[in-house]
């Protein structure tokens, strides 16, 4: 599963600077749906998936098109995605 999933945000990284005007709102917020489907698996394999996946985040957060709403939700998906790696690293740590 992991290596379908960083097929995947590989492949949704390198759409994002295609992204150019606010007429893309549909695609960002397909892409942040998608990212949202997947969080649950992304967690999962955080350890695998967590740069790729900060690296789509912050495209779109810097991407002028993107929206106050798309943003909050990016925001809130971060948030996930950072507490998730966080717990994966205090749990690697206590194993030691």
């Amino acid at each position: 599963m992991s290596a379908a999933l960083s097929a995947l945000l590989g492949l949704i990284g390198q759409l994002i600077p295609l992204i150019t005007s606010s007429a893309n709102a549909t695609l960002i917020d397909s892409i942040i749906n998608t990212l949202e489907g997947f969080l649950p698996f992304i967690i999962q394999e955080v350890e695998a998936l967590y740069q790729p996946v900060k690296n789509i985040i912050a495209a779109l957060s810097a991407n002028p098109a993107t929206t106050a709403s798309q943003l909050a939700a990016l925001q809130a998906q971060e948030a996930q995605i950072d507490a998730a790696f966080d717990a994966a690293a205090a749990s690697t740590d206590a194993g030691t």
